[in-house]
């Protein structure tokens, strides 16, 4: 009898256990979690508030993936220092998904790739998350991540892709409909984190704080700058929360350009705390210091 209720208890625990995910982002951890529902658990590595190109390598990380089932990196040369977290962990049982597979890539270098061109990745733009129609793209290689390794759930993640899918196209109509006044306005930015964004919403992002990516600009590189903020009546400068604000206080001085901060990941503003808010409040936030 007490073998019996050993092998219940036993079963009860393996059909009941849910699936480990560890993801490199904010951004693909809510995703996940809107596909994975109650199956699984998942955390993210680097918070919405720091810069996910950099991210220090914790011993606490490795100890995470080591408990983990499946690892879902953002891939495009963005979060290089997986590798490093995941070799530490030592879990031969992992299984490492590139979410970027199957994303149509933007800004792909041609010819030679070396410092003097600054930070930029073989395989292109990496930010590919900011457009939602990516997002979508994601959710799908999700659900084929967490599907394999949980056969059992297929229907149930597939159902969530379907209603997650389905909350991105009817945003994207409302979207379409309350921010086309954003259509061809002119900003700058501070690195170049938004070409799929500014593809989708139309937005005309006339250059860049940094003159090349992960370069900091120079003297004639800010007097370009003011250039052409006053030549072309640009009013906007957007910037991502993890960069000092000393250079956009700087031409604000100069020229009384605004200065806004937005979220490139879920959590790097407050109000930005899922994958759509965090587009919606991006919208927001440009309707508004567009006007």
């Amino acid at each position: 009898m007490k073998n019996t209720t050993l092998t219940a208890v036993l079963l009860f625990s393996t059909l009941s256990a849910k699936l480990s995910v560890v993801t490199s982002t904010t951004d693909l951890a809510d995703i996940t979690s809107a596909v994975g529902g109650d199956r699984i658990q998942v955390v993210s590595i680097a918070r919405g508030t720091q810069d996910p190109h950099y991210v220090e390598v914790l011993p606490s990380y490795m100890i995470k993936v080591k408990r983990a089932d499946i690892y879902l990196k953002v891939g495009m040369e963005l979060d290089r220092w997986v590798q490093q977290i995941i070799d530490g962990s030592r879990n031969r049982k992992l299984v490492v998904v590139d979410c970027s597979q199957d994303i149509p890539r933007l800004e792909v270098p041609i010819g030679k790739i070396d410092a003097s061109r600054g930070d930029i990745h073989r395989y292109g733009n990496p930010h590919y998350w900011l457009d939602p129609e990516n997002g979508k793209i994601i959710a799908a290689t999700i659900t084929e991540a967490l599907s394999q390794a949980d056969p059992a759930g297929m229907q149930f993640y597939e159902e969530n892709l379907r209603a997650f899918s389905a909350r991105i196209d009817e945003r994207l109509v409302m979207w379409d409909e309350q921010f086309s006044g954003l259509r061809g306005g002119k900003l700058i930015f501070y690195h170049n984190t938004w070409p799929y964004f500014a593809s989708r919403f139309g937005l005309d992002v006339v250059q860049f704080i940094e003159p090349k990516p992960g370069i900091m600009p120079t003297p004639r590189h800010l007097e370009k700058l003011i250039s052409i903020i006053m030549e072309q009546q640009i009013t906007l400068v957007a910037m991502e929360p993890y960069f000092s604000d000393k250079v956009p206080k700087y031409l604000a001085q100069k020229t009384g350009i605004k200065i806004v901060k937005m979220a490139q990941s879920v959590g790097a503003r407050t109000a930005a705390t899922s994958y759509l808010e965090m587009i919606d409040y991006n919208l927001e936030v440009l309707k508004e210091a567009l006007k």
